[in-house]
């Protein structure tokens, strides 16, 4: 979404934002309760001391205290036991998905000098997240902790590296979407390879929701929900 049309859909975007003209109860629930909740966490505190201190460290880029926030949310929300994360960034994107559960693990997939920073920044996080460089090998290890349970696979993706892993994690996803899963995309503003892969998968979806401010995507599958999607102020 061009700036000129953000600012003219800004008022309707910040309108749905609150929940008026959605019509689906559970999609009602998610943007008031979740997406667009207002009521401070425990965690927002250390959350915001997470950044500051990466921020003095000269940890960039890095997301918002806003955007840590709301992937907080998110993952409290659906309480994931595995999350697959796809072009790990920097510590407070691993630590904002841990915190809402001691029982949850981080499959990272990315670069090893990165990797082996955020291992470093983590602390007490660090046992909790599954470095990988490759991503295939992440992505197989993720799928097999699936194997003696109910699928609901939860995946969170930064960027991409390649055009090979990226048609690889199109193929993947076309699959989960048909049953029942969460993905959030980021940075589809700004990478061409991100916003493809939407606009691919949002395609795929038979059932569920979508939610995006075009600068971050959040997909809902889920059997018996309608097809719906929402662009808000997130």
């Amino acid at each position: 979404m061009g700036l000129i049309r953000r600012y003219r859909t800004a008022l309707m975007r910040h309108h749905r934002s609150r929940g008026f003209g959605i019509h689906s109860p559970s999609a009602y629930r998610f943007v008031t309760e979740v997406l667009r909740e207002r009521c401070p966490y425990y965690a927002y505190d250390e959350i915001r001391a997470w950044r500051k201190r990466l921020l003095a460290e000269g940890v960039r880029p890095m997301m918002s205290n806003h955007e840590a926030q709301l992937l907080f949310r998110i993952v409290n929300h659906f309480a994931p036991q595995h999350i697959l994360l796809i072009g790990a960034d920097n510590a407070l994107t691993v630590a904002s998905m841990l915190m809402p559960s001691s029982m949850t693990e981080v499959y990272a997939s990315g670069d090893n000098n990165c990797l082996t920073d955020i291992e470093r920044q983590l602390g007490d996080f660090t046992d909790r997240m599954l470095p990988y460089v490759e991503m295939k090998i992440g992505l197989f290890d993720y799928m097999a902790a699936f194997l003696d349970r109910s699928k609901r696979p939860f995946i969170l993706i930064n960027a991409l590296p390649d055009p090979e892993r990226a048609t690889l994690m199109q193929r993947v996803l076309d699959e989960w979407v048909q049953g029942e899963c969460v993905v959030i995309l980021r940075n589809l503003h700004c990478d061409p390879a991100m916003k493809s892969l939407w606009h691919q998968v949002k395609a795929m979806m038979t059932h569920g929701h979508t939610f995006t401010n075009e600068k971050t995507a959040i997909l809902v599958a889920r059997p018996g929900i309608p097809r719906q999607d929402f662009t808000l102020w997130l």
